[in-house]
């Protein structure tokens, strides 16, 4: 949701940008377009923090202790850790209520 809105604006002001550059020959507006430029990128590059799609943790990953209730999807998240590369996964809880299996 986040990358449509660098995207629209980003597109919004490239097009403001070259229209009033050709209206006014300003410079001021290539420095519109440019802005436009750089949010597109930014739409481009910046991709989601975190998707919690998996139902059971990959083998050797522990359980870190966090859960959470994901804000878009409202469900409740547990963060696993594989212990000799450091990366994380988001998995979704099976029980909210109870501490998941194998922690």
């Amino acid at each position: 949701m986040r990358n449509r809105w660098f995207l629209l604006l980003g597109g919004l002001g490239l097009v403001a940008g070259i229209i009033l550059f050709l209206m006014t020959g300003a410079f001021a507006d290539v420095y519109l377009g440019f802005m436009g430029i750089v949010l597109i990128l930014a739409g481009f590059l910046v991709g989601p923090r975190y998707r919690a799609e998996l139902t059971d943790p990959p083998e050797g990953y522990v359980f870190t202790g966090e859960r959470f209730v994901d804000p878009t999807s409202r469900r409740t998240v547990d963060v696993w850790q594989d212990p000799a590369s450091g990366q994380r996964v988001y998995v979704l809880a099976q029980d909210p209520t109870r501490p998941p299996r194998g922690s």
